[in-house]
């Protein structure tokens, strides 16, 4: 592997450097109040969020203040690895300064760049809900002040549900309602998250410890009843019948007043790449041509040339592909975790220390999330995971399983997260940065790299590998249609019926997470991959037979998540040293 990362000063460090340094520290210190941050410091668990106007505007004055100071300084002067990190830090603080000018049409609660439109759905508040609940569910009880320490944590989580209803209130003023159809899914999960709240706020004396005490316990009941199932019962009152009357029957962000103009900025956010919505939609459809021809290859393979239907038909049919348990889905991870694993070493000079695995989603995010999620490492649990939606895969064909292991685990998010997490040698800024285009990208293009290295062992593994391409690309083409393009709904639901080979329910719940819940964001997996394998084309073209797989993974995971042209510039200057013969320092 490559040598670490150091931050080397320079013999007579000058005023940039230092000045460079005091950048790089004072992002981190507001990185670290983000509750994506705070979960994975704290193992899963963190601070109320506050996602009030008046915290978007402040984060929005650090983030101007910072790009000041950043204009101010001689990077030229300054070592490789502290030069690439202050790119990372103003493409964060880039973000920041927006969160005030944005809040009303599309909000930040994670702090993290993860815009989203509305907050009652599942990607956008129903993330900041479930790690609320996880604080909740965490607490410990181990002295009598801790009863006072937890009803104060509760009276915070009820400030937080308030917030949404003021938000949607607020958008409602400003003319931007809910689209009909997600209005029902707001509804639906806001009802989910109030009886996971209830339940996990029916606290039994057995848990209490020394902080055991009838005042206690009947205060927290009266907390519970009139205050937390009150505040969701107003921010699902919110979304009445009434409210529904006037929700447009239109989806897209770009229906709202500026709308479009924010969804060009969110294309370049999230792909970290100058690309317009029109771009990527041509790519969109170009790509989705190409990987139709590869699939009319399999089906003529297994001897379903020209048969569609006959060739979904026996797939569907097939045991082999099916698993109705969450046991049996969980056997069908591990054989293909057991397959993976003595082959990295070939592509791969270090693995993560962190072991990996798969759990199933949390029951009230199954109607609205279509797969689940990684959740990597943290403080409380050495292990990362696949969080996946067992309902859903139930119901399925489980032929894209190998593919969706290695996107999600091994060479894919685990492999990346942890190569992050676990270094020694990058600041905590860097540790801890999340850039959507290189994360998702990279496990892109770990699921493509597993088909370069025979991973995909049978054609309808192969075939599972291109269903997910296409359910990808897919996006990127429905994303733009139906945010600026003018795409209805069943315009793009009827694309991913023909392309995408998703089952219907998920057809249902994808469409309406690009359109009304983090507009862009699904535009980064397609294009990531793409500039990664170009990338890698650029390096191997440059050093010829010095070229290796091992070294180019090296140089790509060494920096941590950073914006692709970030990236470019990284390896630019790698291969530079490369040709110098200069070795793998940095």
């Amino acid at each position: 592997m490559s040598e670490p990362i150091i931050w080397k000063s320079p013999e007579q460090p000058n005023a940039s450097f230092n000045d460079a340094i005091r950048i790089v520290d004072d992002a981190w210190n507001e990185l670290r109040r983000t509750p994506y941050v705070q979960s994975r410091l704290s193992g899963g668990a963190c601070d109320i969020p506050d996602l009030s106007f008046e915290e978007a505007n402040r984060r929005a004055q650090v983030g101007r203040g910072l790009l000041t100071r950043l204009d101010s300084l001689d990077c030229d002067t300054l070592p490789h690895t502290l030069a690439l990190t202050l790119r990372l830090v103003r493409f964060r603080a880039r973000t920041w300064s927006r969160e005030a000018e944005w809040y009303w049409l599309v909000a930040d609660p994670r702090g993290i760049g993860q815009f989203g439109l509305f907050l009652p759905t599942a990607y956008c508040g129903g993330y900041i809900l479930n790690i609320a609940l996880q604080k909740l569910r965490s607490f410990e009880f181990q002295q009598k002040a801790d009863a006072d320490r937890f009803l104060s944590v509760v009276l915070d989580f009820e400030r937080l549900i308030h917030q949404f209803t003021e938000r949607t209130s607020g958008q409602a003023k400003r003319g931007i309602r809910m689209p009909k159809v997600q209005v029902r899914q707001a509804r639906a999960l806001l009802a989910s998250f109030k009886t996971e709240a209830v339940t996990t706020l029916t606290i039994l004396p057995g848990q209490l410890g020394t902080a055991q005490s009838q005042p206690f316990m009947r205060e927290l009941k009266q907390i519970r009843t009139h205050h937390i199932e009150s505040a969701f019962d107003l921010a699902i009152a919110q979304l009445n019948d009434q409210y529904l009357e006037f929700a447009p029957e239109t989806v897209g962000i770009g229906q709202y007043a500026g709308g479009a103009d924010v969804y060009a900025e969110l294309v370049k956010q999230h792909t970290t790449l100058e690309l317009s919505p029109e771009e990527v939609h041509a790519r969109g459809n170009d790509r989705m041509a190409q990987i139709e021809r590869s699939i009319l290859d399999i089906q003529e393979e297994l001897g379903f040339s020209n048969n569609r239907d006959a060739f979904l038909e026996h797939l569907d049919r097939d045991p082999a592909w099916r698993a109705s348990t969450v046991e049996n889905i969980t056997a069908m991870f591990d054989r293909i975790i057991k397959r993976l694993q003595p082959r990295l070493q070939a592509a791969f000079s270090t693995m993560p220390k962190a072991p990996y695995g798969v759990i199933p989603l949390p029951e009230a995010l199954q109607a609205s999330m279509t797969y689940g999620y990684y959740d990597a490492p943290r403080a409380d649990r050495a292990q990362g995971f696949y969080v996946f939606n067992a309902a859903n895969l139930a119901r399925r064909p489980l032929f894209h399983l190998p593919a969706v292991t290695f996107h999600e685990l091994m060479p894919g998010h685990h492999l990346q997260f942890c190569t992050q997490l676990e270094s020694e040698a990058l600041h905590p800024f860097s540790t801890y940065s999340f850039v959507n285009a290189y994360m998702e990208g990279w496990a892109e293009y770990a699921a493509t790299l597993a088909g370069e290295m025979g991973l995909y062992e049978r054609p309808e593994e192969r075939y599972g590998r291109l269903v997910m391409d296409a359910f990808l690309t897919s996006r990127l083409v429905v994303d733009t249609g139906m945010n600026v393009l003018g795409w209805p709904l069943e315009r793009a639901r009827a694309y991913m019926r023909v392309h995408s080979r998703l089952v219907e329910a998920e057809i249902q719940t994808e469409s309406v997470r690009y359109a009304c819940d983090t507009p862009a964001q699904a535009l980064a997996y397609k294009l990531g991959d793409t500039a990664l394998l170009e990338m890698r084309d650029s390096m191997r073209g440059a050093l010829g037979a010095r070229f290796t797989l091992r070294e180019f993974h090296d140089a790509v995971l060494a920096p941590g998540a950073v914006p692709l042209s970030d990236l470019q510039w990284h390896l630019e200057r790698t291969t530079e040293r490369l040709q110098r013969g200069q070795g793998k320092r940095q």
